[in-house]
């Protein structure tokens, strides 16, 4: 056998590779031992926490609005359970499909069906945000939802809390209602954490009256709840530890009485008009109501009605309801004491009554009524046709008589009754928290400037304009809650200002103090003894009085909303129950009580009434017999809330996402 010689430069070729072969895998198996270390040692709180992090989510828990309370802490805006539905589109394979199986259980409209595939299409949602189907089940529906659940892909049964107004329609022009946060309300969150609440099913932010204005407060702090997900985000168990709760909004408490609230609804409300059988009645009783407590401002009443039921805000109101609440002649979805702007029609004489005064025209002045007055060569008419004779002032306040006034105009320049009506707060807002308010309209030199600035000319204020605003009518305009304030004034001289919110929170609101209105005493004096005898002499609201029981000084109004029409076939004025509703006179009645103390003021507008002394006076003598009863300003017998006071505490319930 042949033995080949041993090669001594192979072999060291041979180990040499060896070694670098050892070598590099000594080097990457090292390597990677390090880069376990790094990664299972020496990072491993790092990288648990990532793991952590895909494996646990932070879902935010809504938190409950606070409640709304009346002065004596009587609920009128809390929160309800709500049973609802949602929908986890990640979670079915076919939407409509799971829509189409949830009908065989509960019946959806074509129009809530559209909404819900348009959110699913809208990318404002996040994934696994569930999106709310329908609300309000009742408990038959809900127990069927959950006894199908296994059939229904995407489905998922919750119970939540929805907006709650137990007065409805009642509260509605003060509190306002909420809804779901829309597109606007998303472009303005102030940062991504804000706009995930909004997304939230059952979040609702306030969107009318003091529900928006008080948003902030009444929101309350949103919570966090860590939920375990898959991979995919899907939701498969809920951890109570980790997080921390929602608190509730702050309780916001009113001025408001809500008993007597109720009451001024339902007076307002009743068919006090007597019309002969088969007067066109198109529309309800369209009127609107302010009591006031004249030593505090404090509005005890602010009623408006017809108004809306709040509730259906709370809710997914229906676009056709939407509709044809904006769209109704009596404009439910106003607050009328603060947005209706109306002619005081009658009620401004006491007004021009004071201005005459100041302007050196003698209380006991007489002008004589032959039922019209000639001024230039147009003749203007008294009210009563026959005329009321001679007239001094507390007679035409007590007769309501137009040619006195028509005599005052020409002498009272009209800068001073301008100025004479804003002093008793006509012609400004007063900031409530309720939007719509508007000031109405003062008309002086200036307003007139103003109001016809590109056409100069109509920019000179003529005297024949002073005769139609010294009466109430032209262009002069006030709104309800203005009329209650110009009563509170008359009342006690003082510059009342008006208030609705008492407290927030734990803080209580600092009571208002009252200044002198500037005017002399006597001249007031002559006013209010003029208003205690429209009513408790025979006056033009002889129908309204309050005796035995108690004194009220009034005024009656009647606006006029078109020009006189002649009935050919009587050659007279068409009366109110000849014409259609929208051509009827406004009715107007303002007061105050008890007349030998005062402390509430009054003001009720009944649009196209017809009559003050037929249609307001009597609405308002209901309303402020119920006041007297109760006489809210006695605290001694009704305690006040106080802010920050114990209350029940509502529970925020868990939401079930299911998986």
């Amino acid at each position: 056998m042949k033995v080949e010689p041993f090669d001594t430069q192979r072999h060291m070729t041979f180990t040499r590779r060896a070694a670098l072969a050892s070598g590099g895998v000594f080097l990457l198996f090292g390597g990677i031992a390090g880069r376990l270390y790094d990664l299972q040692v020496r990072r491993y709180q790092e990288f648990a926490a990532k793991a952590d992090d895909n494996r646990f989510k932070q879902r935010i828990v809504v938190p409950l609005r606070g409640e709304i309370v009346d002065r004596y802490g009587n609920t009128m805006a809390s929160n309800r359970q709500n049973f609802r539905v949602l929908l986890v589109p990640e979670q079915t394979k076919s939407v409509t499909e799971s829509i189409a199986r949830l009908q065989a259980h509960i019946p959806l409209t074509e129009a809530q069906q559209e909404r819900l595939l348009k959110e699913v299409r809208d990318k404002r949602n996040q994934p696994f945000v569930p999106i709310e189907v329908i609300d309000n089940l009742t408990w038959d529906q809900f127990v069927a939802v959950n006894f199908e659940a296994t059939n229904l892909p995407g489905i998922v049964s919750d119970v939540g809390h929805t907006r709650y107004y137990p007065d409805g329609e009642v509260v509605a022009p003060i509190v306002g209602h909420v809804g779901s946060a829309d597109t606007r309300d998303l472009a303005n969150a102030e940062d991504q954490n804000e706009k995930l609440l909004y997304l939230q099913p059952g979040f609702k932010l306030g969107k009318l009256g003091l529900e928006y204005s008080h948003d902030t407060e009444l929101r309350g702090e949103a919570g966090s709840q860590t939920v375990e997900v898959t991979a995919a985000g899907r939701v498969i168990e809920e951890n109570e530890n980790r997080g921390h709760a929602a608190e509730q909004g702050d309780a916001l408490g009113l001025t408001i009485d809500a008993d007597l609230q109720r009451a001024a609804h339902d007076i307002l409300a009743a068919d006090y008009e007597e019309y002969p059988e088969g007067t066109d009645e198109p529309y309800p009783v369209t009127a609107s109501a302010v009591v006031m407590d004249v030593v505090t401002g404090d509005i005890i009443v602010m009623a408006s009605t017809p108004a809306f039921d709040p509730n259906l805000f709370a809710r997914r109101v229906e676009a056709q309801t939407l509709r044809e609440l904006k769209e109704s002649p009596t404009k439910p979805l106003l607050c009328k004491p603060l947005a209706g702007a109306y002619p005081p029609g009658s009620t401004f004489k006491l007004l021009t009554g004071v201005a005459a005064q100041e302007n050196g025209i003698d209380a006991d002045t007489r002008f004589y009524c032959g039922g019209s007055f000639r001024f230039g060569s147009h003749s203007h008419s008294c009210w009563k046709r026959s005329g009321h004779g001679s007239m001094n002032l507390s007679d035409a306040i007590k007769n309501s008589c137009d040619v006195y006034f028509y005599n005052v105009a020409t002498r009272v320049d009209i800068d001073h009754i301008a100025d004479v009506a804003r002093r008793f707060g006509l012609g400004q807002t007063y900031d409530l928290g309720i939007s719509g308010e508007v000031r109405g309209t003062v008309p002086d030199r200036d307003w007139k400037r103003a109001y016809y600035r590109t056409q100069p000319a109509n920019q000179m204020w003529f005297p024949g304009e002073t005769l139609s605003v010294a009466i109430g009518q032209g262009a002069v305009t006030s709104t309800p809650l203005q009329l209650a304030v110009m009563s509170a004034r008359l009342a006690t001289g003082q510059d009342v200002m008006p208030r609705i919110v008492r407290g927030v929170g734990k803080e209580l609101q600092p009571t208002n103090a009252f200044g002198a209105v500037g005017i002399d005493a006597g001249h007031l004096d002559v006013i209010r003894a003029g208003m205690d005898r429209v009513v408790n002499e025979w006056g033009t609201a002889a129908r309204s009085s309050l005796k035995p029981d108690w004194r009220m000084a009034g005024k009656t109004g009647t606006s006029q909303v078109r020009s006189l029409q002649i009935n050919p076939k009587t050659g007279r004025p068409f009366g109110n129950e000849e014409l259609p509703w929208h051509q009827r006179d406004h009715a107007l009645f303002v007061a105050f009580a008890p007349f030998e103390s005062p402390r509430y003021a009054i003001s009720v507008v009944v649009e196209h009434g017809g009559s003050g002394s037929k249609s307001a006076g009597p609405r308002a003598r209901d309303i402020m017999r119920a006041v007297l009863e109760k006489d809210p300003a006695n605290t001694s017998r009704h305690p006040l809330w106080v802010p920050g006071a114990p209350r029940p505490r509502q529970q925020v319930a868990s939401a079930n996402l299911g998986g």
